[in-house]
């Protein structure tokens, strides 16, 4: 007979939070919204790897996937597009979705005509658009189509809509 998933607990587990008569999400909920006051009104909070219904009305942004890196394009991929797919249209309800970063790296482990795509799709999501890069390893023309891409993430997205919602 299994005991459910308390079976991955040991029974000697003697560990809790100090406070017994709080649950796990109070607690983690009373974290989120002292990070809050202690970052004041005028700040901007960006939660990663935060508990989302939890973290409702205490952060601004959220990350919503994993990390992309700017490293492996397959990664991006899988994790970047997915999470705008399927994270994206909760994009304004609890806070700003964050896909991750455009991760630009000097030594072009993702070739430009692949992170220049998923910069393109992050600007146009609506979604926030963060780049991190080194100062001074863009080309004059990535530098352009970087601050192209910041123009049009500036913007309020069009809205989009598929053409067929019952064949494709």
């Amino acid at each position: 007979m299994t005991r459910g998933w308390n079976a991955l607990i040991p029974e000697t587990a003697t560990w809790h939070y100090a406070d017994r008569s709080l649950t796990t999400a109070e607690i983690i909920r009373q974290f989120y919204q002292d990070v809050r006051a202690g970052a004041g009104d005028d700040t901007i909070v960006i939660g990663c790897n935060t508990i989302g219904h939890l973290a409702a009305g205490l952060v601004e942004v959220s990350r919503i996937g994993d990390d992309t890196s700017g490293r492996e394009w397959a990664r991006t991929c899988k994790m970047g597009v997915n999470s705008l797919a399927f994270r994206g249209p909760q994009h304004g309800t609890f806070f700003a979705a964050d896909a991750d970063c455009v991760g630009l790296t000097k030594t072009e482990q993702i070739p430009w005509r692949y992170n220049r795509q998923w910069m393109d799709l992050v600007a146009r999501s609506g979604t926030p658009l963060f780049i991190s890069f080194k100062k001074g390893s863009l080309a004059p023309a990535q530098e352009q189509e970087v601050a192209d891409a910041l123009a049009i993430a500036a913007r309020p997205p069009a809205l989009g809509e598929p053409l067929d919602w019952m064949e494709t």
